[in-house]
């Protein structure tokens, strides 16, 4: 038996836009709701996309069928800006309020259209599953994708989502932090036992993880620098790898990235 969205949701379709939300060429929204801003985010749009009582808010998630309900809101204004666009003032309702982060819609988008009058597609937004808790993270995909800056960073370790922890502690390895504000780079390896997760945690929970330079950089400028700090892995090894192994291949990358000479290695 097929539940559709609207059987749990409890609104009149013909009050409602869809807006199906997607990578809008600066940023994904997955990756705005997750940090806590899409209330904002949607609320600046460059056409007049609201023009009905409620926004029904999809955000595409994982794969291109698949969408991550982010709640019912009304709209309570409209202003349109002088350099074009609109800025909507919106309100977050109790309709599906409890489904929020943890209902996936399936509905596959045919054509272009992201704002879609709901009584039109109704009907083909199907419920995929309802999650037992709400989703702060997005489930991990693999290593080469993992990029997060320094909020999704804390949010990670705030939240602990397990396919993430049980990743990013199953392997030994060499990570990346970039610094936006600077442009400087600082590589570093983690093994033994949680591996990377575990040296990451050090970066949650004391900024500079022990590093000289990173420690100089907290001395003197406080956390603010470490605002545009960015966490990525450079290579993977197997959880049982010598950490004489590791360094070998830390050095590898820090010659390449010319991290001494310019960076935050010492």
């Amino acid at each position: 038996n097929v539940m559709k969205v609207f059987d749990l949701i409890g609104l009149n379709p013909a009050d409602i836009k869809i807006h199906l939300a997607t990578h809008n060429g600066r940023e994904d929204p997955i990756d705005v709701y997750f940090r806590g801003d899409f209330k904002t985010w949607q609320e600046d749009q460059n056409n007049n996309n609201f023009t009905r009582t409620y926004v029904l808010s999809l955000i595409r998630h994982s794969s291109n069928n698949l969408w991550l309900f982010a709640g019912v809101y009304r709209v309570t204004g409209a202003e349109k800006r002088a350099g074009g666009g609109y800025t909507y003032a919106t309100k977050l309702t109790e309709h599906g309020s409890d489904l929020i982060g943890r209902m996936i819609v399936s509905y596959t988008l045919t054509s272009r259209a992201t704002y879609r009058l709901a009584e039109k597609i109704a009907d083909e937004m199907l419920l995929h599953e309802i999650k037992a808790k709400p989703l702060y993270f997005d489930d991990f995909s693999n290593y080469k994708a993992v990029l997060l800056n320094r909020s999704q960073l804390c949010t990670l370790f705030n939240q602990t989502p397990q396919s993430w922890k049980t990743a990013l502690s199953a392997v030994s390895g060499v990570y990346l932090i970039s610094d936006s504000l600077t442009g400087k780079l600082y590589v570093g390896s983690a093994y033994g036992e949680n591996g990377i997760w575990q040296r990451w945690e050090e970066y949650f929970n004391t900024f500079h993880g022990g590093n000289k330079l990173l420690k100089a950089l907290h001395r003197k400028s406080g956390e603010q620098a470490f605002s545009g700090f960015t966490y990525s892995i450079l290579e993977t090894m197997n959880s049982d790898s010598s950490p004489e192994e590791v360094i070998a291949v830390e050095g590898r990358w820090k010659d390449h990235l010319l991290t001494r000479e310019y960076g935050y290695n010492d």
